[in-house]
This record gives C-alpha cells, sequence and structure tokens, in this order.
C-alpha cells in the first residue's frame, strides 16, 4: 500500500490542533509580542513594531519546529514508523508528507505574525510597516522552520535522543546566536566575521522578525534546505524495512 502523503498531513495538523500543541505554541508565541504591545501603548518607550515582529518569534519560531518535529519523534517512539518503512517510496513519501506538515505550520505563523504586526500597528504601535518587511518576514519564517525542522529530524535519524535535540534546537534558537552576536562584536578578524554573519544557525534567530536577509543569506539558506533535504531522505532510503 502507498503512504498518502495528503491523508498523512491533514490527520496530523489536526491532531496538532485537539491535543493542544498548536494552541500552546499559539500562546507561547503571542503572550510576550501582546505584552510588549501593551507596554509600549500604555508608556512613553522608545520601542517600535519591530519589537512585536521579535517577540512573537523569541518563542514561536522554537514551537513551530517541535510542532512537526514532534509527530517525527512520536511515530518513531512508538514504532509506529515500521508500518511504513516497508519500501523505500513509502519512506520517502513520510519524509515529504512531514515536511507539507512543517509548511503549513510555517505558513500559519507568517500569516499570524503579519496579522499580529498589521492589528498592532492600527493601535498605534510607532515604526513604518512595509510591505518589503512583511514580506521578508514571512520568507524568514518559511525558511527558519523548514530549515531548523529538517536538522532535527536528520539528528532523529542518525540517533540522538529526543530530548538531546529539542535542547539543542533550543540553544539554537534562544541562546547560541547571542553568544555569536557577542563574539562578532568583540573580534576584528573580517573574515569570520563574514563567516558568522552568513551562518544561517546565526542569521535565521537574529534577523527572523527584523530585516529581510541579503541575497546571499537567502541563497545560503536555500542552499542549506537543499542540502539537509538530501540528507534526510538519503538516511530515511537506507532505514531498515
Amino acid at each position: 500500500m502507498i503512504f498518502s502523503i495528503k491523508d498523512y498531513a491533514s490527520y496530523n495538523l489536526k491532531e496538532l490542533l485537539r491535543n493542544g500543541h498548536l494552541m500552546a505554541g499559539l500562546l507561547g508565541a503571542l503572550v510576550p509580542a501582546l505584552l510588549v504591545t501593551y507596554y509600549i501603548l500604555t508608556n512613553s518607550t522608545p520601542f517600535y513594531i519591530k519589537y512585536i515582529s521579535n517577540f512573537y518569534c523569541m518563542l514561536g519560531m522554537l514551537a513551530a519546529v517541535l510542532h512537526p518535529l514532534y509527530l517525527v519523534n512520536r511515530d518513531y517512539s512508538f514504532k509506529t514508523i515500521s508500518l511504513i518503512n516497508n519500501s523505500r517510496q513509502n519512506r520517502k513519501n513520510y519524509v515529504f508528507a512531514n515536511i507539507v506538515v512543517a509548511l503549513y505550520v510555517s505558513l500559519f505563523y507568517a500569516a499570524l505574525g503579519v496579522g499580529l504586526l498589521l492589528v498592532t500597528h492600527q493601535l498605534g504601535v510607532p515604526g513604518e510597516l512595509k510591505a518589503s518587511f512583511l514580506l521578508g518576514f514571512s520568507a524568514n519564517v518559511f525558511l527558519l522552520v523548514l530549515t531548523f525542522f529538517l536538522f532535527g529530524y536528520v539528528l532523529l535519524l542518525y540517533g540522538l535522543r529526543s530530548g538531546a535535540v529539542y535542547g539543542i534546537l533550543t540553544a539554537l534558537l534562544l541562546f547560541v546566536h547571542n553568544i555569536l552576536a557577542n563574539v562578532l562584536e568583540s573580534i576584528n578578524n573580517g573574515l569570520l566575521s563574514s563567516f558568522i554573519e552568513h551562518f544561517p544557525f546565526y542569521f535565521y534567530p537574529v534577523m527572523v522578525g527584523s530585516n529581510p536577509l541579503s541575497p546571499l543569506q537567502y541563497a545560503i539558506g536555500c542552499l542549506t534546505l537543499i542540502v539537509l533535504l538530501v540528507m534526510t531522505l538519503k538516511k530515511s532510503e537506507k532505514m531498515e524495512v
């Protein structure tokens, strides 16, 4: 029997909604952003609209990455994957089905973020809100979620425990880029600075809610995504039947 990408994606997107995972992630994304919005509107502060997007992405991007990864980890933990590993085509379809889930999750978080920015801007949060920024924000969310999801997927396929994978992703999305930012401020080596600035696990968390990426960063991001996809497919094809 051929594994259905459409049925799997549809069922599991509904499951994320039913079991409360999606709602918990949305609360994690919205609550900090709404608190900052309230603070900006009720106090005289130098904060502006990009603070809203940054606080939305702070926990929102971690949640968006973990939603589809939770599904993969669940299937491997409960050995459900053994029902799928009966053919190379099904193993490939399973990978693409989870990518479809990650794609829908990323688009949902991007759309919600854009809606949040439009509403808060109308409420009086200062700062320009250009179409170029909203498009860049959406593209950044899309690329970040798919890239970090595939990275976590690869780690699971290579045998890392789920706790370690979640810890690595949490560190990369919340802490490591701050450490690298401090390194950038303290070094005078142009080559090293350029490498850090064009390192996807640095520029995605830093830039996702702040600014569109540079053309080179988008090119590097797309190449990284392709490499991770190939790694995921190759490793999945070698899984035991």
